[in-house]
């Protein structure tokens, strides 16, 4: 593999990969009408913050590194809703992922295919149920709070 692709795929598609991803998260969170969002991209000492009503992006330097949803609201959200949060990052993916495979059809460019490529691994990882270094995965957010609700059913 080329140099060039792999500082591509870890400088810009990992992060916008995650940024897509942890926006659709913040998107879900939106839609159920919640108080506060955070989204954070990166790790290291704080960089940057932006707020906006109730909104706050905070960017590290390490850039590239991971990122994280989270949200609050006064009243706690249903099961339908966390499913619905946590659905929405892979979805995100996915629709981006798709979205890009029509600009690559038109223009044929292995950068973009690259770019399709990683958003539809993350979206198919992260729909995995696991657990890694204490942080667990949207497919097992879902799953949990599924079995969860399934077990508080009479």
């Amino acid at each position: 593999m080329d140099i060039f692709i792999i500082i591509y795929i870890v400088l810009i598609v990992a992060p916008i990969g995650t940024l897509f991803h942890e926006t659709g998260h913040a998107i879900g969170a939106k839609l159920v009408r919640a108080d506060k969002i955070h989204l954070s991209l990166g790790c290291g000492n704080l960089s940057y913050t932006f707020r906006l009503q109730g909104f706050r992006l905070t960017l590290h330097p390490i850039y590239f590194i991971g990122g994280f949803a989270s949200s609050e609201r006064n009243k706690p959200y249903h099961v339908k809703e966390k499913i619905l949060i946590s659905i929405f990052g892979p979805f995100c993916n996915l629709i981006i992922a798709c979205l890009i495979y029509f600009l690559y059809v038109q223009v044929q460019n292995e950068y973009l295919f690259i770019l399709v490529l990683f958003n539809l691994w993350l979206a198919i990882i992260n729909l995995i149920p696991f657990t890694l270094l204490g942080k667990q995965s949207d497919g097992y957010t879902i799953l949990k709070e599924i079995s969860s609700a399934i077990r508080k059913k009479p």
